[in-house]
């Protein structure tokens, strides 16, 4: 279904998606808008910075894509006041919401300094927490009065394939898996993914379709760097990681539309890479 109906007229599904101002959300958004099939709320913490996110995908020749179909959406998932006057937005404008894509989150430094200086262990854990997984569980509680008056029900979650135990502890996975690596963000991602499955599980019966996905380790590398990368790595780089990922955004991002809009045998109650596979927990 590509269409939902407000005030007796058929419209294109409403998206909103957190921390769509750059990085996954960012090219998640710019792709579903330039189907031609979705409204996409641009969601930023930020007003100003979802703007500039929409006029930059407007001067970008590589997506078609029309700016009535974007929309800019403040929303700050680490302050419930602001979620709900997102919600509250939405609701006032649009009446209901079909898609809600999880998609804000952080991965700042994953110990304290030696010297003392900065943030404690217990803050770092804390700041992650709080926006990677509070942030979206707040949100998602926010939102389900506007997506139960849809006929859709979809919420996707942007998680991360270092959120799989298996992987963190397989011998034979990559490196960059093991579970010695980045312990407060991956710890944040394997939290959101029960979180997930816990809406999965408690909503399925009100016809929701609950997902996650594993965009892989994204960022923006020269083209031929990329390709070689390609080969030997899963990896994506954004502004999340610093652009210290081996995989396109633009490619990464298709994990979200596809947790988000897959058939629900293929995504509810799974984690799903870009390529629409499952990936173990």
């Amino acid at each position: 279904m590509t269409t939902s109906q407000k005030n007796g007229a058929a419209t294109k599904m409403l998206v909103a998606i957190t921390g769509a101002n750059q990085g996954l959300g960012y090219y998640a958004a710019q792709q579903m808008a330039s189907s031609g099939k979705y409204h996409v709320l641009v969601g930023s913490r930020d007003i100003d910075k979802a703007n500039k996110a929409i006029e930059q995908m407007m001067s970008d020749d590589s997506y078609k894509v029309d700016k009535a179909d974007l929309e800019p959406l403040q929303i700050d998932v680490n302050e419930d006041e602001s979620i709900k006057a997102a919600a509250k937005s939405v609701e006032d404008k649009h009446g209901k919401l079909d898609i809600l894509m999880l998609n804000a989150g952080i991965a700042g430094a994953q110990a304290a300094s030696k010297n003392g200086i900065g943030p404690t262990l217990r803050e770092l854990y804390q700041q992650h927490y709080d926006t990677n997984v509070f942030g979206a569980a707040v949100t998602v509680d926010a939102f389900l009065p506007l997506l139960r008056k849809s006929d859709e029900k979809r919420i996707g979650f942007t998680s991360s394939g270092l959120a799989s135990l298996a992987l963190a502890v397989d011998p034979s996975a990559h490196a960059s898996y093991s579970a010695a690596m980045y312990p407060i963000y991956r710890s944040t991602k394997t939290a959101m993914n029960m979180t997930m499955a816990h809406y999965a599980r408690l909503l399925e019966t009100e016809g929701f379709i609950v997902s996650a996905s594993d965009p892989g380790y994204c960022g923006e590398l020269p083209r031929k760097i990329k390709s070689l990368y390609l080969v030997l790595t899963s990896l994506t780089a954004t502004n999340l990681n610093n652009h210290q990922g081996f995989k396109d955004p633009r490619d990464g991002c298709k994990a979200l539309i596809i947790a988000a809009t897959g058939p629900k045998e293929k995504v509810h109650a799974r984690m799903v890479d870009d390529q629409g596979k499952a990936v173990p927990w």
